[in-house]
């Protein structure tokens, strides 16, 4: 996730705290009143959820599991927006100016950028694929999902729709969700690692097949521009080259070139330029993945 001050704040408190899910379980009334919220019965394991204090005094609500920050979100008024930077990013998808209505979300985490479609566009219908119920029901009772269908009629409406499942088998059923979307966001990982079944070729296919003409897929990439943690970024980038006629690379920190980051890769079918984007025509190429191999080779990319 992003480098900002308040992953420093939160590795004090899981240093101070621990992360072994008895320890944690055991101490969950004191942890309660101090506002820090338990969950030992995640996918992914002990997940954390706590409030602590932005750089400007904002109060901010944080959900880490096995010690990895999964979502951020503000506790007052500006609880439906952003408060990971690097989520900004995904609205590139309406830089184009074609019209953007159904949005899919793979990865729902704490509904960062779900709750930031649904507020800010009123023209999106949002469907969020989780695969993990527990993280689900995380975000709705300390992430304001419960409050936001609330505050915008999602349930009359159908302008939030959630799903629990596995990413690549959402996509490869389509008689879940819409037919098709005109934008797909990945936003999927176990701990550091992103979601292999949705890191290949055949996965790239698939998303293809739920876009609408003129579609666009974007999914978020850590890693870095320069050197041997730029090989998970380019394998990504020449992977989706395989389905899609144009990849994209836009850093949200291009100045910490050498350093793990985020970067928001968009692959379509349309020759589409986008504020920030690394040049196309130079984008060096990396190893393909495929069903196949992806689960003995990915992870020595992201080391």
């Amino acid at each position: 996730m992003n480098g900002c001050s308040i992953k420093t704040l939160a590795a004090c408190g899981l240093l101070g705290l621990g992360v072994c899910g008895g320890i944690l379980a055991s101490r969950k009334r004191k942890l309660d009143h101090a506002g820090i919220h338990v969950s030992t019965r995640t996918k992914g394991g002990p997940a954390l959820v706590f409030d602590l204090l932005d750089q400007d005094g904002s109060t901010m609500r944080m959900l880490v599991v096995e010690g990895v920050v999964q979502s951020v979100t503000y506790t007052d008024e500006r609880r439906y927006e952003l408060a990971m930077p690097y989520l900004a990013g995904f609205d590139a998808m309406f830089e184009p100016g074609r019209p953007v209505r159904d949005v899919l979300m793979l990865g729902g985490g704490g509904y960062g950028y779900p709750k930031h479609l649904v507020a800010e566009r009123p023209e999106c219908r949002v469907d969020v694929v989780e695969a993990d119920p527990a993280i689900t029901r995380l975000a709705r009772r300390y992430f304001y999902v419960n409050d936001l269908m609330r505050d915008f009629s999602c349930a009359s409406t159908g302008r939030l729709r959630a799903y629990t499942a596995e990413g690549r088998a959402f996509l490869e059923n389509p008689r879940v969700g819409r037919p098709l979307y005109d934008a797909i966001v990945c936003d999927c990982f176990q701990g550091k690692v992103p979601a292999a079944s949705l890191a290949t070729v055949e996965a790239a296919q698939a998303v293809k097949a739920r876009l609408a003409p003129g579609g666009t897929y974007l999914t978020n990439v850590v890693a870095a521009l320069e050197g041997p943690a730029s090989q998970l970024l380019w394998s990504q980038t020449s992977t989706l080259s395989q389905v899609f006629s144009h990849v994209h690379a836009i850093p949200v920190d291009p100045e910490s070139a050498d350093e793990r980051d985020n970067v928001i890769v968009i692959a379509s079918d349309c020759n589409d330029t986008f504020p920030g984007e690394l040049p196309t025509d130079a984008l060096p190429t990396g190893p393909i993945l495929a069903d196949e191999s992806v689960a003995s080779f990915l992870p020595s990319l992201v080391m």
